[in-house]
């Protein structure tokens, strides 16, 4: 393979398109980009190569970000060293990245419909948002007339949307599959009767089991994000980690855990993950778009204070069964990695002997500085957003986005 204008697995961030170089690329010497040696590599040139990564760039960045005309940076100084695309460091020479990138970034507007645009055509005022920046239009309006119409209405309109991202989200999960679940507290605290002299006198905890940790009983089933009151779910995740940290617990809490192994296969309307490396299109894109409009408002994090939104997202759980989804997995937003929730009765079962206790010793908490305003502001250059369920959602959303 020529060494000239190659991109290699050491200049890109873990995503999709390191994994196709990886798949596909051959073995170069070094490489003239991030100096990494011994690499797989593909040319630049490679279609599927210059596709990914402009896929990615509108995954992660909106034309605001990299367009100068509209007061963004360029988009080569976007990508440039450590990001969500690339991760070069800091001796990687820009020169050589330059010629790797001009053939990335070549014809923002390409006319074979197979391949993607970097531009929305900002003189005629269209400007492309970022897939994880801006709600699908479809799903918008859905979450606009979820607090102001009947049930029946809104479940149809769902109902259309996930029949036209259908092929995209339905996946099946096989038997023996195994997940995690979590409940605060334990069914026991038992102390030795006479304990050695080196034998440890502390407490030891007989985990919750069973009934005890499986779903709860309908009489007192609580409202959740998938349920109404006095509606069972079960809600699993993952790993421990996961589990425990969705039940937001404090510091000192002791948790019981155990697996719960799946029986049988089930149809799962699946928002946690998808390959980008299938939506290699403009039109793809969108519905890559609807997809991840979707998995935002399931994984949103949800205060007390505001649980009314649990209505919206109760809705779109009522509409995913009514499909004939029998679970729906999507990223949690404490913890590392997917919840589940299966709406079938007879799927899971627990392991037998995989309980544990765990104790909560510290929370971590991921700070991110947001825009503040002075306390003497211009009030004409602003106005108070409503505090209301909808503005609240809406507002969460941009900023987990």
């Amino acid at each position: 393979m020529n060494d000239d204008q190659l991109l290699c697995e050491h200049c890109l961030a873990d995503n999709e398109l390191r994994d196709e170089i990886r798949k596909r690329g051959s073995v170069i010497e070094k490489c003239l980009v991030c100096h990494s040696t011994g690499g797989q590599a593909l040319p630049v040139s490679d279609r599927s190569v210059r596709r990914i990564f402009r896929a990615l760039v509108r995954l992660y960045y909106s034309e605001w970000d990299y367009n100068h005309h509209l007061g963004g940076d360029s988009l080569q100084t976007l990508v440039f060293g450590r990001n969500r695309i690339f991760n070069l460091p800091e001796n990687a020479s820009a020169l050589d990245f330059e010629s790797v990138f001009l053939v990335l970034e070549d014809d923002w507007y390409p006319a074979d419909p197979c391949d993607i645009t970097l531009g929305g055509g900002y003189w005629d005022g269209g400007v492309l948002w970022g897939l994880r920046d801006h709600l699908d239009g479809d799903v918008h309006q859905v979450v606009l007339r979820a607090f102001n119409k009947s049930d029946l209405e809104l479940e149809a309109d769902v109902r259309t949307l996930i029949e036209s991202v259908r092929p995209d989200i339905a996946a099946v999960l096989g038997t023996g599959v195994k997940f995690s679940r979590a409940r605060i507290g334990v069914k026991a605290r038992l102390k030795p009767k006479s304990p050695a002299p080196l034998y440890s006198s502390h407490s030891q905890y007989l985990p919750f089991s069973l009934v005890d940790i499986d779903r709860p009983p309908v009489a007192k089933a609580t409202e959740g994000r998938f349920n109404k009151d006095h509606v069972s779910i079960l809600y699993l995740a993952s790993d421990n980690t996961t589990a425990i940290a969705e039940l937001r617990p404090h510091p000192g809490h002791l948790v019981s855990t155990a697996e719960f192994e799946l029986m049988r296969p089930i149809r799962v309307a699946d928002f946690s993950k998808h390959d980008i490396r299938g939506f290699l299109n403009d039109d793809r894109l969108e519905q890559l778009r609807r997809i991840l409009s979707f998995g935002g408002i399931l994984n949103l994090p949800i205060q007390p204070e505001h649980q009314v939104l649990y209505s919206l997202t109760q809705r779109l759980g009522d509409a995913l069964r009514a499909a004939g989804f029998e679970a729906v997995s999507f990223r949690s937003s404490v913890g590392p990695g997917i919840n589940l929730a299966c709406f079938a009765d007879d799927a899971f079962k627990q392991v037998p002997e995989s309980e544990a206790v765990s104790e909560v010793r510290s929370l971590h908490y991921e700070i991110e500085p947001r825009a503040a305003v002075e306390q003497n502001y211009d009030s004409t250059e602003y106005e108070i957003d409503k505090d209301d369920p909808l503005a609240t959602l809406f507002d969460g959303l941009a900023r987990r986005s």
